[in-house]
């Protein structure tokens, strides 16, 4: 019986040592298959491209945008509409001493642009606005630049921003009004210049020194004429909370200007392009000014704050200066739960985010497909009176309240009602304005 149970169990040891050996025969020849597969792909990719070509993958991520696997070339092409509506109500003041203003329509930007990096060094933006009206196309962003520049940071030559002011360096893509407060009187323009930018402190200070021309933005009369002028800016993040829910911006800006046919104009920024400019210092006989601009922001999940304060200081001769300044605070609110966007590494506000996208399919009793929902108020005044300096530009003060509605990160309609008190240079009351504007804007 032993003998039978043993001569059993050899028979199934041999049966199962054989089955392992054809099994790790098989193992084998698979693997040897799957290496000769593997070359052939290689050789295949290989005669994909010639010497020096490189595999270009393209995405989409908040805009079109191409790159190379190793990440030494990157691309991307897109732009923005940006259509307002605006109805207008005065006082008898205002018509009898301003103008009555005529309700209407005008693509505030029609934009597009292509930026890109070169080789991990060179970086260049080409970016033009179609939707100027009677100034035909306008140069923007129009510059290249050399990044990471051991100690000095990244450099920057071509037309682009004065870097001053929280409100004019956020891309009007994300800015919570649709127009940027009283306060850009004195911060709107680009120029043709150079500047050196860097930031520190694990990306929370950031600096930036620019110095420039005046020039047009219309070619073909896009040249430099003027003396140079300089302008710089501080700005960094105290305080930033890991989820980007919470945090603090502040900043500070200094920018000296010079003009050599001692004639300088500033027009007062406006709540809407709709209308016609509505006070101006008219022409100033003054060789030099100096801007200085204060600025914070706060922000502690949905809930926001965001003000600044300008002062310029202009000299008419040397015994006499003239001072103007501006000054807003605003707040916000998301009723859908989202938070403004902040970027430590350039000191702006940057793309909203909304919890969902508006879907036609979702359950919108249920709060889902709606996209987001911000309320906004704003108070901004402006002077550009300086009686002892013989500067008599006038005053406005406005309050804004908004409400935004995006329905992705691409797109958003926007409303604001503005009632805009104004005052002659003079000091007598030039009446109310209220105006009704509606943006329909979208930017991919």
């Amino acid at each position: 019986m032993i003998t039978k149970i043993f001569i059993l169990a050899l028979f199934i040891f041999s049966l199962a040592y054989l089955n392992i050996a054809e099994s790790g025969t098989s193992e084998s020849e698979q693997i040897k298959k799957l290496e000769e597969r593997l070359k052939k792909l290689e050789r295949l990719e290989k005669s994909r491209y010639r010497k020096g070509e490189k595999e270009i993958i393209s995405y989409y991520k908040n805009g079109f945008k191409m790159r190379t696997r190793d990440d030494q070339f990157r691309f991307q092409v897109g732009g923005r509409i940006q259509h307002d509506w605006g109805l207008f109500s005065e006082s008898h003041t205002f018509k009898s001493s301003v103008e009555q203003q005529e309700n209407g329509s005008r693509f505030r930007r029609v934009r597009f642009f292509m930026a890109g990096l070169l080789n991990k060094v060179m970086k260049f933006k080409f970016d033009i606005d179609v939707g100027g009206g009677n100034d035909g196309v306008a140069f923007k962003d129009m510059y290249l630049g050399i990044i990471r520049i051991p100690v000095l940071g990244n450099f920057q030559v071509g037309h682009f921003k004065r870097p001053a002011s929280l409100d004019s360096l956020t891309s009007s893509n994300y800015l919570t009004f649709i127009e940027r407060s009283l306060a850009n009187t004195f911060f709107k323009t680009r120029n043709t210049g150079f500047s050196l930018y860097n930031n520190a402190l694990n990306k929370r200070l950031n600096w930036t020194i620019f110095i420039n021309k005046e020039t047009s933005e219309n070619p073909p009369e896009f040249r430099m004429d003027g003396d140079w002028n300089i302008t710089s800016r501080v700005s960094g993040a105290p305080y930033y909370s890991d989820d980007g829910k919470r945090w603090l911006h502040l900043g500070i800006s200094w920018s000296y200007e010079k003009s050599t046919k001692n004639k300088i104009t500033f027009n007062g920024a406006r709540d809407t392009e709709i209308t016609n400019t509505l006070i101006s210092t008219g022409i100033i006989p003054s060789r030099k000014f100096n801007i200085i601009g204060l600025e914070g922001a706060f922000n502690w999940n949905q809930f926001g704050l965001q003000g600044e304060y300008v002062f310029t200081d202009i000299n008419k001769d040397e015994a006499t200066n003239g001072q103007l300044d501006s000054f807003y605070i605003q707040g916000s609110w998301y009723l859908t739960g989202e938070n403004r966007r902040y970027s430590t590494k350039k000191g702006v506000i940057t793309r909203f985010k909304p919890k969902e996208n508006f879907d036609w399919n979702k359950n919108w009793s249920k709060g889902k497909g709606v996209g987001a929902f911000q309320l906004a108020a704003r108070y901004s005044e402006l002077d550009l009176n300086d009686r002892s300096a013989g500067i008599n530009g006038g005053e406005q003060k406005s309050l804004t309240f908004g409400l935004n509605w995006e329905l992705n990160r691409m797109s958003r309609i926007m409303y604001n009602y503005v009632h805009a008190d104004f005052t002659s240079g003079t000091g007598t009351d030039n009446g109310i304005l209220v105006s009704n504007i509606i943006r329909f804007q979208i930017e991919w």
